[in-house]
């Protein structure tokens, strides 16, 4: 964790953008199937107004091509903070294809999810044990966005790629589900503590979640990810790294677990 945090440090100007999601906050609040609670959005599945649908949809279309744009920052800073890539070529040309193969993705999953729960709710299955299980098939592609970035690779073989890294390091997807699970315990619970004073916790917490939460997890899967390369893993490239930070990053880093 302590590898992470430098990384979301230096890469602060990357990860404080995704603070710029929160203008779709009053736009999604306009649909009373769209609430907001505990650091996420959630979506009602009983909406049956079809131009709330139509103008929910172009919301949200629009809200995914910038959160794919924040993600292929993110990602690709850490990226470059571990290994050595042509800046401006990456700036010019390749952000903007990491960013459409994001975007395909996340569009794509998230209307198959949305279908499978319609399709589990028809067959008489409860609410909670739909959502339960989007949420586990969920944890199975958060390292999409690291394979779309770091291996360059199409949608399809990144998908194939994040499960045979699943699958390979086991622990590491534990960790990061367990840091996951209380860094957004603990943003709720200071949504909480907001809410005992004014009514609006649910929107700080949303906010801790954008601009530290999402970011720092991403910079721990990214440098996660990166780690099985053996070039990364080097000493010599740890020095070099090590070059870069400042005296005081270097002694948070060498600061005992």
């Amino acid at each position: 964790m302590k590898n992470a945090f430098l990384h979301y440090k230096r890469n602060f100007k990357a990860a404080i953008a995704f603070a710029l999601l929160l203008v779709f906050v009053p736009v999604f609040s306009i649909f009373e199937s769209v609430f907001v609670t505990g650091g996420s959005m959630f979506l009602d599945y009983n909406v049956v107004d079809m131009q709330q649908i139509a103008i929910f949809i172009a919301a949200l279309l629009l809200f995914l091509v910038f959160y794919s744009f924040f993600m292929s920052i993110i990602v690709f800073s850490v990226r470059k903070d571990l290994s050595k890539v042509k800046l401006q070529l990456y700036l010019h040309e390749m952000i903007q294809k990491f960013t459409l193969k994001l975007f395909v993705f996340f569009l794509a999953f998230s209307l198959l999810l949305y279908a499978a729960v319609l399709v589990l709710l028809v067959l008489g299955a409860d609410l909670l044990v739909a959502s339960l299980l989007v949420l586990v098939v969920s944890l199975f592609t958060m390292f999409v966005p690291q394979s779309i970035v770091v291996d360059e690779e199409d949608v399809l073989h990144a998908v194939m790629n994040n499960l045979e890294f699943i699958g390979k390091n086991p622990k590491d997807f534990v960790k990061l589900l367990v840091v996951g699970c209380v860094l957004l315990a603990l943003s709720s619970l200071i949504g909480e503590l907001v809410d005992s004073f004014y009514l609006v916790g649910a929107y700080v917490s949303l906010f801790l979640a954008l601009v530290f939460v999402l970011p720092f997890l991403e910079c721990m899967k990214t440098r996660m990810y990166m780690m099985k390369f053996e070039l990364i893993r080097s000493p010599h490239l740890v020095s070099e790294i090590h070059k870069k930070e400042t005296p005081a990053e270097q002694s948070l880093k060498d600061f005992p677990a």
